[in-house]
């Protein structure tokens, strides 16, 4: 088989694949009809599929008229993937189905100083999970909370932990002797929208805004991840303008990255109550909105709204700049959306002049929980798939324009 035909096969199986994973159970005859492809080739793919175990064909297809098609899953049990979620305080480790299941896990402290060491032990302990189940590894996903070059798996620097120019892939590569894919938190959660949300799935551009005990960001436009020409695209928590029509002065303090994040909040909250600010601000994040959400603690849901206020003044900066259909905002702030979308809302309205979009359809929380699990889960899977990002099916099914003759054409974009 020619090159040229070797890549036009993938292409079409990874179309099938896509189509099985987002729509399945799906029948033969509608992925012909989605993809274009002729009813030959889906049937030679999909045969391929099931005699490798990845595909299996699950019941009738009840909706058709006369004969039932047979409609098609995803074997979840297929293979596992292994899981590296890195966090300032935490790290999970996880080893989980194709269903995105845990099937194994345990938690470690994220230690600072020697990333070397600390992401050597990590990878020795997830390849004791993985060996604890027979199926084959498809890989093992990084996420981690700061600048890196994703094409490498070279992380550039994290001030807190003390970790520098760390090749987290070839560290981890040699322990797990498997494919190992590392990405920034922002940006695989934005990875995630892509996959997981069927609303950031149908958009041209959006930028995913994510909030933990930092803010990071990750982009996409024309359907596809931004990476940006130094895979430093995201970076977005570098400084303050203006806050209630008051300008700031530059400096560490007024970071809006420390000012808009759970960080912000937790150092608020124990402001108002006299208390010292504790280490641990994600175990803090959580009492705040316990306090908020359940007691109406004032202290609680004046620090809320008092960090919303600067999480707005960024998210204007980036409406401003980008223009995208979306900000989708995704962390434990969401939590408290009701208590918070007024103050981002007035804040905004503070420091553009103009706008085209109503602001609460333009700023919504992420329906997904657990984004950066999420995130790490889209990325092997955005590989085993081929390397697509997901269209719009639906709208593609009601058009109906897709040929049944079209052999080999896609509703697919290269990532």
């Amino acid at each position: 088989m020619s090159p040229d035909l070797k890549d036009l096969r993938a292409t079409n199986r990874a179309s099938v694949l896509n189509l099985i994973f987002v729509l399945g159970p799906i029948s033969r005859v509608r992925i012909a009809r989605l993809t274009g492809l002729k009813k030959p080739t889906v049937s030679s793919i999909v045969r391929e599929l099931i005699d490798e175990g990845l595909v299996y064909e699950s019941s009738l297809d009840q909706t058709s008229l006369g004969r039932k098609p047979v409609n098609l899953r995803i074997n979840e049990q297929y293979r596992v993937y292994g899981l590296i979620d890195v966090s300032l305080w935490s790290t999970r480790l996880t080893v989980c189905d194709l269903g995105g299941h845990v099937l194994d896990g345990l938690t470690v402290p994220t230690l600072e100083g020697d990333a070397v060491a600390f992401l050597r032990g990590c990878a020795r302990q997830l390849a004791g999970l993985l060996r604890k189940h027979p199926q084959e590894s498809v890989g093992v996903s990084v996420v981690l909370p700061c600048p890196l070059d994703s094409s490498r798996g070279f992380v550039y620097w994290h001030k807190t932990l003390g970790w520098e120019f760390v090749d987290v892939r070839s560290i981890l590569t040699e322990e797990l002797d498997c494919r190992v894919l590392v990405e920034n938190d922002a940006r695989a959660g934005a990875i995630a929208e892509l996959l997981f949300d069927p609303q950031a799935r149908n958009l041209a551009s959006f930028v995913h805004i994510l909030v933990t005990d930092g803010i990071g960001a990750g982009i996409v436009i024309g359907g596809r991840p931004y990476f940006g020409a130094h895979f430093l695209d995201g970076r977005v928590g570098a400084g303050i303008i203006r806050i209630n029509g008051n300008w700031q002065e530059f400096a560490s303090q007024n970071d809006w990255e420390k000012n808009a994040s759970d960080n912000g909040v937790v150092s608020r909250f124990c402001e108002l109550c006299g208390e010292p600010s504790p280490k641990d601000v994600a175990a803090e994040m959580e009492r705040v909105i316990a306090a908020a959400t359940q007691q109406r603690d004032p202290n609680a849901i004046r620090a809320l709204k008092e960090t919303a206020r600067y999480l707005a003044a960024g998210i204007a900066g980036i409406y401003l700049g980008l223009d995208p259909e979306k900000i989708i905002i995704s962390g434990k702030i969401t939590r408290v959306w009701s208590l918070v979308i007024d103050e981002i809302v007035e804040q905004m309205e503070s420091k553009i002049h103009f706008h085209v979009a109503p602001l609460r359809e333009l700023i919504v929380p992420s329906p997904l929980e657990d984004i950066t699990f999420l995130g790490g889960r889209a990325l092997l899977l955005r590989e085993m798939f081929g390397g697509r990002t997901l269209p719009d099916y639906e709208e593609a099914e009601s058009r109906c324009a897709v040929s049944s003759s079209g052999e080999g054409s896609s509703l697919f974009w290269a990532s």
